[in-house]
Formats: C-alpha cells, structure tokens, sequence
C-alpha cells in the first residue's frame, strides 16, 4: 500500500521540519550546528534548492523540452534513485543518485544551480591564479538594442556573431599585445521587459597578464564596444551602452566580497536566476516561469517556451583557447557531465521504483531529513507510510525499529 505525504496520519508522524529535524539530529549525534550564522546559511541553501526541485516538477508536465520532462524524475534502467550523503553536522549535504539529468543550464533549475556552481569555482581559480602571478582583470558588458518585435532566437544569433568579430582578426591580435590579454570568459545572461521584449546580453571578463587601470580597461572596453556595433549593424541590429557609458570594471582580487560577488554574477548568471528577480522592470527567465505558473497567464508561459527553445543547445559560458591550460585548470566538461555527476558521500538507502514514484513529488523533504535527522529519519519517514527500501549494503527492508526518542 502506498500512503501519500500530504494524506493525514492517524498517529504523530516523525517530524518534517527544520528545527524538529535539527534536535533528532543532535540526539543522535550526528553533529552540531556552529553557530547562528552558519544555520541561517544552511537553511537559505535547503530553501533556495527546495525552490528548484518545485520549479522542475512543475517543468515535468510542461516543459517543451523531453529532456527536462525526464530530469529527476526517471530514474536510468527503471529502477529507483539511492539516497546519499555526505559530510556532517551544518556541512552534511544530502541527493539522489541514479536519476536521469537534461544538462540544460537555461532551462533546469536543477542543472543549472550544479552547474553554475561549478562553473564559479572554475573562474575563481582561474582569477585567483591571474592575480598570484601579477595579473589583473576586468568586467566588460556588451549589450544590443532590443524591443518586443525582436525574437530571442535572432537577438540571440546575432549576439553570438557580434562576439566572434570582437575576438577575432588583426585588431584583436594587437590588443593582445598592447593590454597583455591572456585569455577571456564570456556569459551570456538573457533577461526580458514587458515593453522591451528579450534582452540577450555578454558579461566578458578578460585576464591580463599584469593588472589593469580603470583607464586601459575603460579603452579596451571602448575598442570591443566599436566593432560590436560594426557588427550587429551587419545583423539588423544596434549596441546599447549602458547609461553613463561603457560598462567595464576593474576587478582585483583584494576586493574580498565583491570580488566573489562579481566572479558569481559572471559564471551563475543562468542558475542565480533561477532565485532572483529581474531589474527596472526587466525579469529573469525563471522569474517568467514562476509568475507564469502562480498566475497562469498566457504571455508569460508562452515566453518561457519561446526562451526553452532559443536555448537549447546553447553555451552559457565560453573560454578563450588556451585560458583553462593556461592556469592549470582541468579540461572543460560539458554541461551534461556535470550535471550528470552522482555526488560523493555513502550510499544509505536504495528507493524501488515504486516507493521512487510514491516520493519523488515530496523528493526535497526526503532531502531534508537525511541530512538533518540522518538514515533512521529517513527510514521512519518511509516507514510510517507503507513505503519499501533497502539499506544499500543490508537486506530489504520495510519497518525498521525506531528507538524511542
């Protein structure tokens, strides 16, 4: 028999929430949390990953995309995922292994949180890396002209054209010499206006082999900026400065915070909208699919479909030839293998296909329990409702004895 979470029991059933979970965890032994501060940062993480799961079940039913439909929710050669879980105490971090993953970091909120997560620890190396051998970095934005005529798909195309000529021929080459330019990463974020329309735009940072002046930077910026204008005029389009000019940033790796606040914005541009809202008046892709979906407004689903298509097959992030080697950073993995890596930890219990479609509408509580109350929360959980498992390396089992609290 199959009882749903969300049915009412007939006894008290073992505590959902994180301050019930936090206490079993403590009687247990299962580690301290180390302060306040450390537990607010923890529960934002549990909340901001509770978001995505909802947000990708929600894309089962009505992505356009059969690879997102398939994301979480199917498991590979039917069986059922297995719980892990790693660390201890505020580090402990729980997920799934075995489940089918799309890659997309446009269009998953999942994927796209694992990936860009990983994505900003390479460029964090790579800048890291820069600055210990004496050299330096800026934030360069390069935006086009757009309004509600404008299909994402073209704006998009001619975006990426518009780039390539920035980054290639003979004034490229004397620019390398000139500003001692190593390498660049370019991300392209992709925002859209109710009177404007979509709005696809690049945030290139450039490495330089010594540091940078606000002044040789703002020129740099300056030359890239004319022949992005060149060439999107070739493309039926116009470049867009930012009000008060050009925008281009010195980034230096004393600025401690902002440092890491920019170096997120350049590599999770994709994954941090998957939890922030747009500015004067523009909104995120998934602030679209979230108002969509609260409202059920036509425009706004019918954006989110437009937007999953335009970004299929799309890269989010690009390295320059040579960069990555350059700074001794592994061989780039696409986004697919990343999203498609099991994370480490221990195996604890192994779900059969049938307790998997019974839980995987409720997948984040099981989360959340396993890395609060630790396996006998998880196994009470499942237990109370009728549900099977299967210690990993244990015999099969249903009712567990619980120790009494």
């Amino acid at each position: 028999m199959t009882v749903l979470a969300t049915q009412q029991p007939h006894r008290p059933a073992p505590a959902e929430g994180r301050g019930a979970g936090r206490r079993r965890a403590q009687r247990a032994g299962l580690g301290k949390y180390a302060n306040n501060r450390s537990l607010a940062d923890v529960d934002a993480r549990r909340e901001r990953r509770d978001e995505a799961w909802v947000l990708r079940r929600r894309l089962w039913e009505l992505s356009t995309l059969p690879r997102v439909r398939a994301c979480g929710r199917v498991a590979h050669e039917g069986a059922g995922p297995t719980l892990r879980v790693s660390g201890e105490g505020a580090d402990r971090r729980a997920g799934f292994a075995g489940l089918v993953s799309c890659g997309s970091v446009w269009a998953c909120s999942t994927c796209a949180r694992k990936i860009g997560a990983r994505r900003a620890e390479e460029i964090r190396s790579v800048v890291e890396a820069a600055v210990a051998q004496g050299g330096g970095g800026g934030l360069i934005s390069l935006t086009l002209r757009h309004n509600r005529g404008h299909r994402l798909a073209d704006s998009w195309d001619a975006l990426r054209y518009a780039w390539s000529r920035v980054v290639s021929g003979k004034a490229y080459q004397r620019e390398r010499e000139r500003f001692g330019i190593e390498g660049w990463c370019c991300a392209v974020e992709v925002t859209r206006s109710q009177l404007h329309g979509w709005h696809p735009h690049a945030h290139v940072l450039v490495i330089t082999d010594i540091p940078l002046s606000a002044e040789m930077l703002a020129e740099l910026g300056g030359r890239w900026f004319a022949r992005w204008e060149r060439a999107l005029a070739r493309r039926g389009y116009t470049a867009l400065e930012h009000s008060g000019g050009l925008d281009a940033r010195v980034i230096s790796i004393g600025s401690g915070d902002a440092l890491a606040g920019y170096l997120t914005k350049v590599s999770l541009e994709a994954a941090g909208q998957v939890n922030k809202d747009g500015r004067r008046g523009s909104r995120s892709p998934f602030q679209i699919l979230r108002d969509g979906l609260a409202t059920g407004l036509a425009d706004d689903l019918e954006a989110w479909f437009e937007y999953e298509q335009a970004s299929q097959g799309r890269k989010q992030l690009t390295w320059s030839r040579g960069l990555r080697a350059r700074y001794r950073l592994a061989p780039e993995q696409s986004d697919e293998a990343i999203a498609a890596e099991d994370m480490g930890g221990d195996d604890l219990l192994a779900l059969p296909a049938e307790t998997w479609r019974a839980v995987r509408d409720r997948a984040e509580v099981l989360l959340g329990l396993a890395e609060q109350a630790g396996l006998l929360g998880v196994m009470a959980w499942l237990a109370y409702r009728g549900l099977a498992w299967h210690a990993v390396e244990g015999p099969p089992g249903r009712a567990p004895t619980i120790p009494a609290d």
